[in-house]
């Protein structure tokens, strides 16, 4: 590491923390962009004027603007102490209160050298306030402040004129500081801007798939309850058979699930987009949950006679939001009975992976090409058929995506067309013993 580097991230550091005084997760990126111009205006002052009055003090001249500049900039740091206490609006006045008395007392008792930073003082007020007549108001007392030293200046008791090298030192330093101030409320603006756009096209996707997700809940909730209907409405026919009803009994039980997982997705998708989906982890067993979802879906396997076969060769806990798992392993499982062939084969591995649980389902179904992988976690898909026609919501992989990061965990999909897919699901390790106290807590 060089030596700049070394005092320079402290130096960031600092400067970080005294732009963001005041600054709390709440506020809107205006807002917060605002209030830290603000503290970079209180912190200019505060060092420029507290280097006049040193620099006056040690050159032994003008011991009266010396104490000015002092007690300024620490009347600067008060700025600070109301931005901690959430009185945004107060320190804003305070803040050209106290600069324009400053100025206008520099001004006054040294007629040349405090004009151009009263201007800093005039396009300072234009940023931060925005009601016309307080601009106004500024502005013409500036002029007044400047005009009367130039025109008064014999009757001014205490009022001189700083000489040229001075001047070569004040005019550079106020242009400057005009020159930051506006770029600086250039770069929120621009800022602002792109954050609208971004906003604007996050809401334009969410349109989209609000439009389509509308088409696919009138068909995927509509027509289970339609044929339910109809099942039910023949079950009630006295001439019906036994075996009939069986029959008719496991596909109103199937449809149903079926509504149920997709009317889960759906309430989970929409959560998660109203930003209000959040992960509540624990530690839990991983082959206790996985027996659970697999006895869920035997009515799914047992209609395609599809097989699954486990390889957990020790017993491993996770650490993530139980019931956000559960639906991740139901949707992952559901696609891969859906795009397997009638007496399939579904292969489920877990095993640990460094700090982590990695599950991985394997099928040996119809398969999907790479372009159609890469897009798999983009947005809502066009609901896809299953190897019987079973018809998907085009909304399980979005949702389960979201959850994996929402649990800090990754996925990853391995597909070759006709051959078959795995899905590499991979989360943070639990604790044994506090995975079986889970347990016992849940049946107590």
């Amino acid at each position: 590491m060089s030596r700049s580097q070394g005092w320079w991230a402290p130096m960031a550091r600092l400067w970080q923390r005294i732009e963001s005084v005041g600054v709390t997760p709440e506020m809107s990126y205006l807002q917060n962009r605002r209030l830290k111009m603000v503290n970079l205006i209180a912190v200019s002052a505060f060092v420029g004027s507290l280097c006049y009055g040193v620099g006056n003090i040690l050159g032994g001249q003008h011991p009266i603007l010396s104490i000015v500049d002092i007690f300024y900039a620490l009347g600067t740091l008060f700025v600070f102490k109301l931005h901690r206490e959430y009185l945004y609006a107060e320190a804003k006045v305070y803040l050209l209160i106290i600069s324009s008395l400053f100025l206008i007392t520099i001004n006054f008792l040294s007629y040349n050298i405090a004009e151009y930073y009263l201007l800093c003082v005039l396009i300072v007020s234009i940023l931060v306030f925005h009601r016309i007549w307080v601009q106004a108001v500024i502005c013409g007392s500036l002029v007044i402040a400047i005009l009367v030293p130039k025109f008064f200046a014999d009757d001014l008791p205490y009022s001189f004129a700083v000489g040229e090298d001075r001047l070569l030192v004040n005019v550079p330093i106020a242009i400057l500081f005009i020159f930051i101030l506006v770029r600086h409320f250039k770069s929120i603006q621009q800022s602002y801007q792109e954050e609208i756009e971004k906003q604007q096209i996050h809401l334009e996707e969410l349109n989209r798939d609000k439009e389509q997700l509308f088409a696919i809940v009138a068909h995927d909730i509509r027509s289970p309850l339609v044929a339910t209907s109809q099942i039910l409405q023949m079950l009630c026919q006295e001439e019906t058979d036994e075996l009939l009803k069986k029959r008719a009994i496991q596909q109103i039980n199937a449809q149903l699930q079926a509504m149920t997982e997709n009317v889960d997705n759906l309430l989970h998708w929409s959560s998660q987009n109203l930003k209000g989906l959040v992960s509540r982890p624990l530690h839990f067993p991983v082959e206790q949950l996985l027996s659970q979802v697999l006895q869920g879906m035997k009515t799914q396997t047992s209609e395609k006679n599809v097989t699954f076969e486990t390889h957990n060769p020790q017993a491993l806990a996770m650490f993530a939001d139980l019931e956000q798992i559960r639906i991740i392993l139901r949707n992952i499982l559901n696609n891969a009975i859906k795009f397997s062939y009638e007496n399939g084969l579904i292969e489920i591995t877990v095993e640990q992976s460094d700090a982590q649980v990695q599950i991985s389902v394997k099928d040996s179904g119809v398969g999907m090409s790479s372009k159609k992988v890469k897009e798999l976690f983009s947005h809502p898909q066009h609901p896809s058929y299953g190897t019987s026609g079973e018809r998907g919501t085009g909304l399980g992989l979005v949702l389960v995506n979201n959850l994996v990061q929402i649990n800090q965990g990754t996925i990853k999909v391995l597909s070759r067309e006709n051959v078959g897919t795995t899905v590499q699901l991979l989360f943070p390790l639990g604790k044994i013993a506090e995975a079986r106290q889970t347990v016992a807590n849940a049946m107590s």
